[in-house]
This record gives structure tokens, C-alpha cells and sequence, in this order.
């Protein structure tokens, strides 16, 4: 059988649905029915009971015979086991509307599934779907405020929760997102692949954020349990109120990241210092920060894009037969990251 990295995108998404098939399985969903979502470096598919069709949420923020099934291009079990016991955490203990965890038939929060295509395996989970859609429109200030009142309160939560032991998660300081720690080979190679013009900005950014990083330290009123990857992709609306998705990269950083990464779209526009404001009308009263930190705000901004420029750098290094889906993503982040670099010289 052909090694897997050799196929096609066709090849292996093919692959990826026998996998994903065989893990409904072990959730008594064999006979539902599977829709590709995303194959990026995950690979995501909406699951549907068959014959039950998904009902609009009449209690709850979720869809009655809807999930979400993904399968994890990492094999770090014990860091998505993490992943998964915050967000039964999250739905649970603090009620908050994030995809809760279905348990498979053995009560398990996770599996790893292996089909003959994949012999190896994957760790799948399942989640509940919430009930949500995206923002399509220039998002207005009730949808701003909205959204950093429930950031508030992820992060107030996650001040006073107390992990289990054993609990594994990502450490988001200045190594983990610029330092090249997880890296699959040194910042100084994949600085020197990136475009000429991204090298010296980047360098810069990184420089700055690493001393700021340093000042502010790991104390609890700077630095805990955050979502990471608050993009506006991976949020959803529904009357009025904000839904947070996708927790993969969730683990132990900056408040302020969580912050900085919401606001990352028309940087430093009119609609911008709105929408920041809103944002922070929101979340102060629920997770209040001091002028202290917020005065980096923009800094912290200028360091998601950077960090955004190196980690698609790196993916093109270790898949470089998908080197024109990440050159997209580095691409953009590098104007915006460029744009800092401008106004701050």
C-alpha cells in the first residue's frame, strides 16, 4: 500500500473518511452520516445521525443529532487529552458554550483509531455542534462587547480552575510562540527561508515581544489557561451572543494574547480603535487588566502576526507539497506584521 505522505490530496482525505468511518463506531454513530469540513492540519467532518435531522436548539447551545469529529494531525495524546478535559471543564463546571466532549461507548474522552490505510492511527474525538454561525457582516459594537465579555469569562475561569493532575497543555511564552521550541528545525532556518523582506521585521517583532514577554512575567495577573486562537474563523454568533470553537491550541499564555488575536483583522483603522474598545467594554468588567499590560496591546498584536509568518514558514518546511496553501497564510500575516513594522520606525 502506498506510504501515506505519498498520495494525493484526493488519496488521502479518501484515507482520512475510512478512518473517520471506523472511529464512529466505537460512539454507537456507525450509521450516520459524514461531511468533510477542513482539511488543513487537522482534518474535520460534521457528523449526522442518520434520519434524525440536526433540530434548531431549543434549550443549550447545541445542535440535537449533530457533531463534530476531528481527526488530530498530532500524536501528543496526553496534550489533547488536556484539550479535552478544559473544554468538559469549560461545559460543564462553568457553563460556557464551547464544543463539549461526547465520551465513545467506553466512557473514553478520546480515541485512536487505525484503519489498514493508516495503520499507525489517529487520535479522533467527538464534540458536540454548536448551534452558531459565522459574523458575515462588519461586526457592530453589541457583537464586540459581546465577544470580549465571553473571553472574560473564559479567563476568569480559568484563573480559579485547578487542572487535575497529569493535565498537559501548551506553554504559549516567547519560546513557545517565537523562541522555536516546538519547531521542527532552528528559527534561524526558517527565518532565512521566509522572503527576504519578512526577515528583518520578524526579527525585530520578535525581539521586542521577547523583552516585553520578560516584564511581565507568569504571574496570574498577566499569564494563564487561554483559548490562543481566538480568530474571528473560529467564533460564532447566535442572538446577539459570541460561541468560541476550535480549542486545539488552548494552553497557558497571556491574557492579552487572547485579546490581541480577536483584534487582528484592518489593524490600526478607524474601525479597529472601535472594535478594540468595544472589545475591551466587554471584557474589563468580568477579567479587569491594568494600564500596565494593556498599554502593549499593540505589541501583542504585531507578535500574533509574526508568530502567524514562522509557524506557516514551518509548515511549508515540513509539507512543501502544500506550499501554496501556507504561502497564503504566511502572505497575509506578513502585511499586517510589515504594517507594525512601519509605524513603529
Amino acid at each position: 500500500m502506498k506510504p501515506f505522505r505519498e498520495l494525493t490530496r484526493r488519496g488521502r482525505l479518501r484515507r482520512f473518511r475510512q478512518l473517520a468511518q471506523t472511529a464512529l463506531e466505537f460512539y454507537d454513530l456507525g450509521e450516520s452520516d459524514l461531511t468533510l469540513l477542513r482539511y488543513f492540519a487537522n482534518t474535520t467532518y460534521r457528523v449526522d445521525v442518520a434520519g434524525e435531522a440536526a433540530r434548531l436548539a431549543t434549550h443549550g447551545p447545541y445542535l440535537p443529532g449533530r457533531y463534530l469529529l476531528r481527526i488530530l494531525a498530532s500524536d501528543d495524546w496526553d496534550k489533547a487529552l488536556g484539550e479535552m478535559t478544559w473544554l468538559a471543564a469549560l461545559s460543564g463546571e462553568a457553563g460556557l458554550p464551547v464544543p463539549a466532549p461526547v465520551p465513545a461507548s467506553d466512557g473514553k474522552l478520546m480515541l485512536s483509531v487505525s484503519t489498514p490505510g493508516i495503520p499507525n492511527g489517529r487520535i479522533v474525538s467527538l464534540m458536540r455542534w454548536i448551534d452558531g454561525g459565522r459574523f458575515t457582516r462588519r461586526m457592530q459594537s453589541l457583537h464586540a462587547k459581546a465577544w470580549g465579555r465571553m473571553v472574560g469569562r473564559l479567563h476568569a475561569f480559568a484563573a480559579t480552575w485547578k487542572p487535575p493532575e497529569g493535565f498537559d497543555r501548551f506553554i504559549w511564552d516567547w519560546e513557545g510562540l517565537l523562541g522555536g521550541r516546538d519547531m521542527p528545525c532552528s528559527v534561524e532556518e526558517l527565518v532565512a527561508s521566509m522572503p527576504i523582506h519578512l526577515q528583518e521585521p520578524f526579527l525585530g517583532i520578535s525581539e521586542a515581544a521577547r523583552e516585553m514577554m520578560a516584564g511581565l512575567g507568569k504571574t496570574p495577573e498577566a499569564f494563564g489557561l487561554i483559548h490562543t486562537d481566538m480568530y474571528p474563523g473560529n467564533i460564532l454568533f447566535k442572538d446577539g451572543e459570541v460561541f468560541p470553537i476550535d480549542f486545539e491550541d488552548c494552553g497557558f499564555g497571556y491574557w492579552l494574547w487572547d485579546i490581541a488575536v480577536p483584534l487582528e483583522s484592518e489593524p490600526w483603522t478607524d474601525a479597529w480603535y472601535r472594535m478594540r474598545d468595544d472589545f475591551l467594554a466587554g471584557y474589563l468588567p468580568v477579567h479587569p487588566l491594568p494600564e500596565s499590560q494593556l498599554k502593549h496591546l499593540d505589541l501583542f498584536l504585531a507578535a500574533d502576526y509574526a508568530t502567524s509568518v514562522l509557524w506557516a514558514t514551518a509548515f511549508i518546511h515540513d509539507d512543501p507539497s502544500r506550499k501554496s496553501e501556507y504561502d497564503v497564510w504566511r502572505d497575509e500575516n506578513g502585511k499586517k506584521m510589515l504594517n507594525y513594522f512601519e509605524r513603529s520606525h
